[in-house]
């Protein structure tokens, strides 16, 4: 049995997977990086919208847009996650995708992570989309069912993203090595989480995070 008495960290983790509640853990670990993503996501769709010449069309949008996040911000998802999906067929491009990322992602917090999945497995196949914003959604997409799916056919589906030249690369790692730690594979865990620590290009908290677990990862078992 191993011993994490002194890794509360790790022991609170493997309660979180024993119980699969995986969501629920990317939920307190990743909340940051989503909202960062998202924001990225805001900055080119108003950029996008107000340098058009149908300006009208995205005022009115932008109006609709804000309104739905207020109804998310007032904790009214299943309202806010429909104005978002009534908004995004008749919206500018930018606001569309927008729309479409909130969307997929309050059905997540709701709890239906298969519908979550579906739309951002969506987004992901949307040709008329960017490839990082595409990668987003399919990154999301192995989030929103981590807790359910085979780990290691979802390790696999996100190789691609945890490529070097991927921009969201670190985020795909340390989903990879949470999958292996789900999957019961400790060392390949520990040694996934060893080199994000190690990785000088990782977000600090990611770092600080990934050498924790890594930490207790380590200790024998006895």
């Amino acid at each position: 049995m191993a011993d994490n008495t002194a890794d509360p960290l790790l022991r609170e983790i493997e309660e979180e997977l024993r119980h699969e509640r995986f969501a629920k853990l990317w939920q307190r670990f990743g909340n940051w990086v989503i909202g960062a993503a998202i924001a990225v996501v805001a900055v080119v769709a108003g950029h996008q919208g107000w340098q058009s010449h149908q300006m009208s069309q995205r005022e009115q949008a932008s109006v609709r847009y804000a309104a739905a996040v207020r109804l998310a911000a007032e904790n009214n998802a299943a309202a806010a996650e429909k104005a978002f999906a009534q908004l995004a067929p008749a919206a500018p491009a930018g606001y569309a995708m927008l729309a479409r990322f909130r969307e997929a992602a309050l059905a997540a917090k709701q709890g239906d992570s298969l519908r979550a999945a579906s739309l951002y497995r969506r987004l992901a196949a949307d040709g008329g989309l960017d490839n990082s914003y595409r990668d987003l959604a399919a990154l999301q997409a192995a989030f929103a069912v981590a807790d359910s799916a085979e780990p290691q056919a979802l390790r696999q589906e996100i190789a691609r993203l945890a490529a070097a030249d991927s921009p969201w690369r670190h985020l795909a790692r340390e989903l990879s090595a949470l999958l292996s730690l789900r999957a019961g594979d400790r060392e390949t865990a520990r040694e996934e989480f060893r080199r994000l620590a190690e990785d000088a290009a990782a977000p600090a908290a990611l770092k600080a995070r990934a050498a924790e677990i890594a930490a207790g990862l380590g200790k024998k078992e006895g």
